[in-house]
């Protein structure tokens, strides 16, 4: 699944971010009728990309300044996120 489709379905109501005390927290998919956990820095990064990050480097960069961590780890870090989170999804999607 790529950025451009995880912020339309986020902006559709068809993925919803949950965050909770600790720090994690699930996205709702309600058309692939299941929920994804997420540590801490999944959720960033899928919040980033609920705020509107443009590419792969935007979230990459937003989640650095975050967690004070290096933007070429974090950025390989949003690529496997992105690819699995994708994986999920397809599996269960309509």
């Amino acid at each position: 699944m790529s950025l451009k489709t995880l912020r339309e379905g986020l902006s559709k109501g068809r993925l919803t971010i949950s965050a909770l005390d600790d720090g994690s927290g699930v996205v709702l998919d309600v058309e692939g009728e299941q929920l994804l956990e997420m540590n801490a820095t999944g959720l960033a990064i899928m919040q980033a990309i609920a705020d509107g990050a443009d590419t792969e480097a935007d979230v990459a960069d937003s989640v650095a300044r975050q967690f004070d961590a290096p933007p070429e780890q974090v950025l390989a870090d949003v690529k496997v996120f992105l690819e699995a989170v994708g994986k999920a999804v397809a599996e269960k999607g309509p």
